[in-house]
């Protein structure tokens, strides 16, 4: 079992996202500009606000459905590119790039398998809360009901964060290097490390979040601090049809923030994932 070097792994991912950063966006650019005018479309054509009857709820939840997958499919490419790009199989100084084949159409197979993997594995513990509420329920004693819940609810919380970290850190490395898809494998090659990926996905996520955030928060200050007047006894269906409002209002410039911050996102992502793979393939069994 390996372990993986936290402070390595964090330089490493910092190292190679500024050190190849005009490449990652000359990798990624084709895709994030598709992907930027598809998550537009609703905005543009007036479909991005509350519903007003349950058809159009699932009209507009069908809608959104097909643009993630298309957003997740356009992902992959870049997923795969930079992936290459950090282990050392691609070079750098790429101007463009659109590539959508095998193993693309393989790492968005990974990526939606583990997304289903995780909402099936959270449903699952609902229904044991549910039924373990229901049983407590009919005793009629609510404050330990009210407990359990609550303790159930954080111990599904951190069940799935540490089946999704375990399952999710070198998914898209595997997939690449050893070309075929396989959940198991991330979750051997990981075994003993939960901790270690917890502090570097942190360390890669946190700083550009924190960033971002304070981007959005500048664009939209204003209209949010017109919320507040509401306060929380206000209107909910009110507060959210506003809510949509203000964010309908700033889609462009929102989504071209998330544009310019993507390149950065990825590559650390990918290159803590990248040397991560590496550490911890380098004698363990294939």
């Amino acid at each position: 079992m390996n372990k993986l070097p936290v402070g390595k792994t964090i330089s490493s991912a910092y190292a190679f996202t500024f050190s190849q950063l005009g490449s990652i966006i000359g990798l990624a650019w084709i895709s994030l500009v598709a992907i930027g005018i598809l998550q537009f479309l609703p905005y543009a054509a007036g479909a991005a606000t509350v519903a007003a009857n349950p058809l159009q709820e699932g009209q507009r939840a069908i809608q959104n459905m097909g643009i993630s997958i298309l957003v997740l499919l356009l992902s992959a490419i870049v997923y795969v590119a930079v992936t290459r790009l950090a282990l050392g199989q691609k070079p750098g100084g790429a101007i463009a790039h659109f590539a959508l084949g095998v193993a693309e159409f393989r790492t968005f197979g990974a990526i939606f398998l583990l997304g289903l993997a995780i909402v099936g594995i959270s449903i699952g513990l609902a229904i044991v809360i549910a039924v373990i509420g229901g049983t407590l329920g009919a005793s009629h004693n609510q404050a330990v009901l009210a407990l359990t819940i609550l303790v159930l609810a954080i111990a599904v919380i951190c069940a799935v964060a540490y089946i999704g970290a375990r399952l999710g850190f070198v998914l898209v490395p595997a997939t690449v290097v050893e070309e075929h898809i396989s959940l198991s494998r991330g979750w051997t090659l990981t075994q003993g490390n939960f901790w270690r990926i917890v502090a570097v996905l942190l360390a890669v996520t946190i700083p550009i979040f924190l960033v971002e955030c304070i981007a959005v928060a500048v664009v939209m200050g204003p209209d949010l601090l017109t919320l507040i007047p509401a306060g929380p006894h206000g209107d909910p269906q009110a507060l959210s049809a506003h809510m949509e409002e203000i964010i309908g209002r700033h889609a462009p410039v929102l989504i071209g923030l998330r544009l310019v911050f993507a390149p950065f996102q990825f590559g650390l992502g990918i290159g803590a994932s990248a040397f991560g793979y590496r550490t911890l393939t380098a004698a363990a069994p294939q």
